[in-house]
């Protein structure tokens, strides 16, 4: 069975059309470094072995869109965006804020589970 060939579109875009093209590449060329940099820190800073990494984790699976998450915990995104990248710690008021609105548990270090009481009475 033969493929059927797509057809090709061979016109040349207009002058104006291919320096918008040209100047959009050249600004997407510009950025995908820092880019490329900012998502290391994004991706180092959420597997981090801490509290803040966890929350990070947290964050970064959580369905609740980023802007949403940042003005439901009273901030805004640019400080929710340097704690997702490690560049700044939360303060408390907002981690606790954020861990009440992702439903998350936190313990003491070295804390005991209490004893669950039995049913029977």
């Amino acid at each position: 069975m033969r493929k059927k060939k797509q057809p090709q579109i061979v016109e040349r875009l207009d002058e104006v059309l291919m320096k918008k093209l040209r100047r959009s590449r050249a600004l997407v060329a510009k950025e995908l470094p820092e880019l490329i940099k900012k998502d290391q820190r994004l991706y180092d800073a959420m597997r981090e072995r801490t509290t803040s990494g966890t929350l990070r984790q947290a964050i970064h699976s959580s369905k609740i869109l980023l802007p949403d998450l940042a003005k439901r915990a009273q901030t805004d995104m640019d400080t929710l965006d340097t704690f997702l990248t490690g560049e700044r710690p939360l303060t408390s008021d907002i981690f606790d804020r954020l861990t009440k609105i992702l439903r998350l548990k936190l313990e003491a270090i070295g804390s005991k589970p209490k004893p669950r009481q039995s049913k029977a009475g």
